[in-house]
């Protein structure tokens, strides 16, 4: 049943059968003004049927896995800010904490996928993790982290403030300068929010993915990030279409 406790909604899109070996769960976070269902699906158009990797194609290469989205509010302005990164991390882990317990799964090996604002989200959740009692199955038990298109640094806030500022401007069909300055703070929110668990890091298995290809947005080209740190890969994929996929690797 889906749990929508503190505005909040775990979707469960796949379980492995009750016998199963050696189960685990995967749980994906959609990012800036996406949701837990279309940010992952492709839509071909013309009438062909649509495709939601993570309920089409990963069960058939990981049938021992139990399927999860997280949906959350995610629009910029009151969600980017550290206080709603928060309040959903904090939404996440009580969510998942009542599925795990309800099914008796503590101790089952879990792995994180995030894309862009919702990697923050992974990060902060289980920064809380760490340091809390009640969440301490989700700490523990917590293997990897799949990122696509999240920032990890400093040198990553250019790109993060120009993603946020057309995406929201372009949402409430308003002037960019309009934001500009309440989104330079929330960019520095966020990114605080990944240094503070770079020391947790070394914990997880951790790959992250960025796109080669440019956005442009309003006019203004947010380029690739930097050198990416270690175990990341590029995707030929604008920031918007690197976590849709129509055919299994």
């Amino acid at each position: 049943m889906e749990n929508q406790e503190s505005g909040g909604d775990l979707r469960v899109l796949y379980s492995p059968a009750a016998d199963c070996p050696r189960p685990i769960d995967i749980i994906a976070v959609h990012g800036l003004n996406g949701d837990s269902m279309n940010t992952w699906t492709h839509f071909p158009g013309r009438g062909k049927p649509s495709t939601m990797w993570l309920r089409d194609l990963l069960p058939e290469k990981l049938p021992s896995s139990r399927v999860m989205t997280f949906q959350y509010d995610a629009s910029v302005v009151g969600n980017t800010s550290a206080h709603g990164v928060r309040g959903n991390a904090s939404k996440l882990l009580q969510l998942l904490r009542d599925k795990r317990e309800d099914n008796d799964d503590e101790g089952r090996p879990i792995v994180f996928v995030g894309h862009s604002l919702g990697g923050i989200i992974i990060k902060q959740a289980l920064k809380l993790a760490s340091s809390s009692r009640r969440f301490s199955d989700i700490a523990k038990s917590t293997r990897g982290i799949v990122f696509f298109g999240t920032p990890h640094r400093g040198a990553d806030g250019a790109k993060w403030l120009g993603l946020l500022t057309g995406i929201v401007s372009t949402a409430l069909n308003q002037p960019q300068s309009k934001f500009i300055k309440l989104l330079e703070t929330h960019s520095a929110e966020l990114l605080k929010v990944s240094e503070d668990f770079r020391p947790l890091a070394t914990k997880y298995a951790i790959v992250s993915f960025y796109e080669e290809h440019v956005d442009r947005i309003l006019g203004k080209l947010v380029s690739s990030p930097p050198p990416p740190p270690p175990l990341a890969n590029r995707l030929r994929h604008p920031q918007d279409m690197m976590v849709v996929f129509y055919a299994a690797m």
